[in-house]
């Protein structure tokens, strides 16, 4: 029986695989993670095992209770404040769980996941569509470090690697303020609720940008493709939708999903201007008899500003995975108006009507 460890069962990633292995005949799912997951996000996990891996004693905490892992699919990041990802921490916390699956002889796959970062995505204009042989970004990250420790543990072992590169992971999140389609669902409601077009919250220059996707949905189906793949071993692959858009592309359908008119581009003061909507969401919430959530943990609207203020292209090829033999694609504008169908039907932004 193949049994699949998650390091990040929790996450939106971590319930989306978890999910996706439940329904494949003979699958059995550890979660590995700080807390115990709750409600949804623990529906699909056989098992549960709590450790803290920026602990350096947990690899003894562990021992061998993850000795019958098959697959890994390692998703834990560390975060500092200000969205800061330190370097050192987040290879060493890869290093321990390596050093804790030593006694897992049954391991056949390890699968870590990395992002468009890679290429220096995030730090100005890089060459597009960004291919996996493509020089990695000068500025250090620990995606290098990462992937280095996972290729010397990999000597004189059985078990095989993978590294995957996603951009923008979209999907349905709960208690997740760090959550772009949350956060456009909200906005739009809100100005409907006060009576104001729905402008995007960027420059003109990030209106008109480009961008590749990727559905948390296909990405869970890409992982367990490419970990019990063969010909997939030891491979970096993007994982994205297929297709590219930009924001004014699908602005006015947007717009026209909350049933106001799309304005210009450009707001000042982005985010104080949506602190100071908290009066109007909570009328929407009475109204509507939306979950009860606190507005100010709701969504993180710096997160939603910077998200959405990039002013280069983020394009990526998905060529490499395709020609391996995965097929599958998603529309990037039918994806964000899907995710916001399913927050609608769960009740944490209001009905169209």
């Amino acid at each position: 029986m193949p049994v699949a460890l998650i390091a990040g069962a929790t996450g939106l990633v971590g319930k989306h695989i978890a999910e996706l292995l439940a329904s494949q005949p003979g699958w059995r799912c550890i979660g590995l993670g700080r807390s115990r997951p709750q409600g949804p996000a623990a529906m699909h996990l056989d098992e549960f095992v709590a450790a803290d891996l920026a602990d350096a004693g947990c690899t003894r905490q562990l021992g061998g209770r993850l000795s019958e892992a098959t697959h890994v699919f390692y998703l834990s990041r560390m975060l500092g404040s200000g969205y800061h990802i330190p370097i050192d921490e987040n290879i060493a916390m890869l290093g321990r769980l390596l050093d804790a699956l030593e006694q897992a002889d049954k391991l056949e796959h390890v699968q870590i996941m990395h992002g468009m970062k890679w290429y220096g995505s995030h730090l100005g204009a890089f060459p597009t569509p960004a291919r996996e042989s493509d020089k990695p970004s000068d500025s250090p990250s620990f995606y290098q470090g990462q992937r280095q420790l996972l290729t010397e543990r990999r000597q004189g072992r059985k078990w095989t690697f993978s590294t995957l590169r996603p951009h923008c992971v979209s999907g349905v999140a709960t208690g997740s303020p760090s959550n772009l389609m949350l956060g456009l669902g909200v906005y739009g409601a809100l100005m409907r609720e006060i009576g104001q077009p729905l402008r995007y919250p960027g420059s003109a220059r990030a209106f008109e940008a480009r961008l590749t996707y990727t559905d948390a949905g296909l990405l869970a189906r890409a992982m367990y493709w490419i970990a019990t793949t063969p010909e997939a071993a030891d491979q970096d692959f993007n994982v994205a939708n297929g297709d590219e858009f930009s924001w004014n592309e699908l602005w006015p359908a947007l717009a026209d999903y909350f049933g106001v008119a799309a304005g210009p581009p450009g707001i000042a003061d982005f985010v104080p201007y949506m602190h100071e909507l908290e009066p109007a969401w909570r009328r929407l919430c009475q109204r509507h008899g939306l979950q009860d959530r606190d507005y100010a943990s709701l969504v993180d609207w710096s997160f939603v500003r910077n998200s959405l203020a990039l002013e280069w292209d983020q394009v990526m090829s998905t060529d490499k995975l395709a020609r391996f033999g995965f097929p599958d694609q998603v529309s990037s504008p039918a994806m964000v108006l899907r995710i916001l169908d399913e927050y609608r039907g769960l009740g944490l932004i209001p009905p169209k009507s």
